[in-house]
């Protein structure tokens, strides 16, 4: 495959190079899309970390397939831009995703027999095979020989079977992926949709033959028309997590409905509750497969829940008991408020005191329905639902639970007609005294004028302090520790100054922006595109920077700085965080900062930011040198008629020219459609700027020529300038006389994708002058917001990230400039003048001598 386009590439380069540089074109806008989505995609994914957006895991998983198929176009792009160069980056892009999609990796899902087991036959480390429910009291029984109604568990193999054998799993990662928990309406729909799926749904018949086979069996034992309890015991319920009251219990089912009872406990694993709770506890669908109880029905006589700690004084070695008449729904659901019985924990039971409440209902069996509620008899409804001889042999249950465990215990029981106890459940109890599950953020009423209102929250926080103004790069090394930096962009170059910032504050940007990412990865406070920060915000001002509620006030805001942000963070030691947090370590780092070192390099990759990160500089690098390849000898090319005195020839490669006829060789500046050509084009014609008896001719090439003995017209393509055109690309080579300029830039309707590459070198003069007018130009371009490189006669430039309106000034800018300073190296005598002079173009004037004669005005 890679021979095959080697050939095609070497083809187009000798046959068709016109061809060829419409293909690099096409390459270069599809990475440049790529490349945007790679960062909003890694901004999602950031934003979820380090924000603890509540999501499902699926949401990740999917992102996570986007972003690396992003990423891999990206490099394909990459190659097909430039395919003898960078061959071994696809391997290390290879290597990164391996590692990220091991760390997101499911769950292994099981779907083999066995499909059900009794309780009395559950190994010890079955928790991922029957769920801590049916674990809990299978041990319970076989351990401290507690008694329990008999029955059997339907394992979690069966419910992935399920899935399996009705073709689910598509459909249940796809709408989980989709789901908002924060919306009750997308909450409920995607509930809805997810339950109906399972009740569609067929029970494998291999799993049908299990449990009706498990059931015929508790028959054998109760041949008395066995009526059962289908209850939920799903992997990580009844443990460190307890999904209390989450999943669907159905009672007093009988054998014809079992089936269909199976289906609506699974199916109440999708339920909205269930979702919310599982979500908010960073718990993925695969790590949370359903097993179902199915226990004998006991018509109970009075039924409860036992505390082995006391909540109202935890200090205390007191135990309580919760009990009500009939089944205990009514309990559990907060229908029925319950009788009191607090027992000491000591080797002897003592029972302290007990409360009897009015219990006016009960839940019993029913002939018509599974269950109903009745009425209590005035005699019972103020009478005790427990003696104080069962309360003691319950009080025994909970000390030794508790003590099995290791941990106080919520327990469940019943009472049946004959006055026999029955353990129904054990499991962790949750006491409250950690801490809330709630969020909580106050803030005082806040008097300090607001400076700045709006932009977008790229990175979470607050932060305080002076603020300084960055004007170029160059000033980062001047930057205090605790500085609000204030700026025109928020470049990736500012990780350079990451520990020292308080906070940072842009007039332009993007949450999906390099620095949005790694502002997030080290916390920073964050506001992007606030359109007036650097005019709002002083020099040495000291500001409060309140990134969530996108405000930046006057002044050191201290009860801001105080406020507690958030008492418990759910999401924080859950197995999606766990996960989320490997997998980022290999997605947003940036370890390529600077283009010019050693490191930057596809072996230097060691995330996927940095793999993004190489293709977009090289691929910008790739098409800064482009109209080098002499675009007035490719096929499709045409002369450009101007005004100005220059020889030039441009090529469309998409949308730059109007239409005309395929055979017309010459065309006129009003035939251009390019929005960059034109605006540079709109400079170079400024009325102000004098071109005299100036010409396009190169002289620098045309004395290699001579003193190689050649003969050749002035006229010749070769001391031509040129320009690869789009509707809004731009790659102009101009020459003018002994120096030339390079301009690259993407001046489109998205400000992210928008810059300006120039670069300047040459000149007629000595050495000296041509750096006076490279200073000149240096100051320039600072003013209007370059980054600028200077390096003696040579100048780079850099803009990025603006608005269409404003990138179409500074091109037109640029223009005036390239023009103005055509020749200034023959007449800038010393650095005296070149402040002078940079102070005058700055106001208006673009000619600053007479060719030829050296003068100044």
């Amino acid at each position: 495959m890679f021979i095959t386009s080697l050939f095609k590439h070497w083809t187009y380069q000798v046959f068709a190079p016109g061809a060829m540089l419409r293909k690099k074109y096409e390459a270069f806008k599809s990475l440049l899309r790529y490349d945007k989505r790679c960062h909003e995609l890694m901004a999602e994914l950031e934003e979820i970390y380090y924000d603890r957006i509540k999501v499902d895991f699926k949401a990740i998983e999917y992102k996570y397939k986007e972003l690396s198929r992003s990423v891999s176009n990206l490099v394909d792009d990459l190659a097909r831009m430039a395919p003898t160069r960078y061959l071994t980056l696809r391997d290390y892009f290879k290597k990164i995703d391996f590692y990220i999609r091991f760390r997101l990796a499911p769950a292994e899902c099981d779907f083999s027999p066995p499909f059900t087991l009794p309780l009395d036959e559950i190994p010890l480390d079955a928790d991922t095979l029957v769920g801590g429910k049916a674990r809990n009291l299978s041990l319970a029984a076989r351990h401290l020989r507690l008694p329990i109604p008999k029955g059997f568990v339907v394992t979690t193999n069966a419910f992935n079977y399920l899935i399996e054998y009705n073709n689910l799993r598509e459909a249940i990662d796809e709408k989980l992926s989709g789901i908002d928990i924060k919306s009750t309406t997308s909450l409920n729909i995607i509930s809805h949709e997810l339950v109906d799926l399972f009740k569609k749904a067929r029970v494998p018949p291999a799993v049908e033959e299990a449990i009706m086979s498990s059931f015929h069996a508790l028959q054998v034992v109760d041949s008395k028309g066995l009526k059962v309890a289908i209850r939920s015991s799903a992997v990580a319920e009844d443990t460190a997590l307890s999904f209390a009251g989450q999943y669907q219990t159905v009672l007093n089912v009988e054998e014809d409905k079992i089936l269909d009872s199976y289906k609506e406990v699974i199916a109440s694993k999708y339920g909205p509750r269930a979702l919310y709770y599982r979500i908010n506890h960073g718990l993925s669908d695969m790590e949370t497969p359903m097993a179902v109880l199915v226990l004998e029905m006991i018509k109970a006589k009075a039924s409860g829940v036992i505390y082995t700690q006391d909540l109202d004084d935890p200090e205390s070695n007191n135990l309580t008991i919760h009990s009500i008449w009939g089944l205990g729904e009514l309990l559990v659901s907060g229908e029925i408020s319950p009788d009191i019985i607090k027992v000491a924990k000591e080797e002897k039971p003592r029972i302290l005191w007990k409360t009897t409440c009015v219990k006016p209902e009960e839940m019993v069996f029913s002939e018509h329905n599974p269950t109903e509620i009745i009425p209590v008899g005035d005699d019972k409804k103020r009478a005790p639902s427990l003696d104080d001889a069962p309360a003691l042999i319950l009080a025994g249950w909970g000390i030794r639970l508790e003590a099995f465990y290791k941990q106080p215990q919520d327990i469940e029981w019943c009472m049946d007609q004959e006055g026999r106890l029955f353990l129904l459940q054990s499991r962790p109890l949750r006491t409250g005294h950690a801490g809330s599950d709630a969020f909580e953020y106050t803030i005082e009423e806040i008097k300090n004028p607001i400076l700045v209102s709006g932009g977008e929250r790229a990175s979470s926080g607050i932060g305080a302090g002076k603020v300084f103004m960055i004007h170029t790069e160059a000033d980062l090394r001047d930057v205090p520790k605790g500085a609000v930096l204030v700026g025109r962009n928020p470049s990736p170059r500012y990780v350079e100054v990451m520990g020292k910032l308080s906070a940072v504050v842009t007039d332009v940007g993007s949450t999906a922006g390099h620095f949005a990412s790694v502002a997030r990865e080290f916390g920073v406070p964050t506001l992007v595109n606030t359109r007036f920060a650097t005019a709002k915000l002083p020099h040495g001002r000291e500001v409060t920077v309140y990134a969530d509620g996108k405000v930046v006030y006057d002044g050191i805001v201290d009860s801001l700085l105080k406020a507690s942000r958030a008492r418990r963070d759910l999401l924080s030691e859950s197995p999606l965080v766990r996960k989320l947090k490997s997998a980022i370590s290999y997605i947003s780092p940036l370890n390529l900062v600077d283009p010019k070192a050693p490191n930057f390099a596809p072996e230097g990759c060691k995330t996927l930011n940095d793999i993004i990160r190489f293709c977009h500089e090289k691929a910008v690098q790739e098409m800064f040198y482009v109209s080098e390849r002499r675009v007035g000898r490719m096929g499709g090319a045409k002369k450009l008629l101007t005004r100005i005195p220059m020889l030039f020839y441009v090529l469309d490669v998409g949308g730059g020219l109007k239409e005309k006829p395929a055979d017309e060789k010459v065309v006129r500046i009003d035939d251009v459609a390019s929005a960059p050509m034109k605006a540079v084009f709109k400079g170079l014609s400024h009325p102000g700027i004098s071109w005299g008896d100036f010409t396009h001719f190169d002289w620098a090439e045309y004395d290699k020529m001579v003193m190689s003995g050649g003969v050749i017209s002035p006229d010749s393509q070769i001391f031509a300038s040129y320009a690869v055109l789009a509707d809004d690309y731009l790659n102009l080579n101009l020459r003018f006389g002994y120096h030339f300029v390079i301009l690259d830039t993407i001046c489109g309707d998205r400000p992210d994708e928008n810059y300006v590459l120039l670069r300047f070198s040459g000149g007629g003069a000595d050495f000296y002058k041509r750096s006076l007018r490279a200073e000149f130009l240096r100051r320039v371009l600072q003013h209007f917001g370059f980054n600028v490189n200077k390096k003696g006669e040579l100048v780079d430039a850099e803009l990025k990230m603006d608005d269409k309106k404003t990138m179409e000034d500074k091109l037109d800018m640029i223009g005036r400039l390239l023009g103005t300073t055509r020749l200034m190296d023959m007449y800038l005598k010393d650095a005296s003048m070149v402040e002078r002079f940079v102070q005058d173009f700055l106001k208006g004037r673009y000619h600053f001598g007479t060719v030829g004669k050296g003068s100044t005005k």
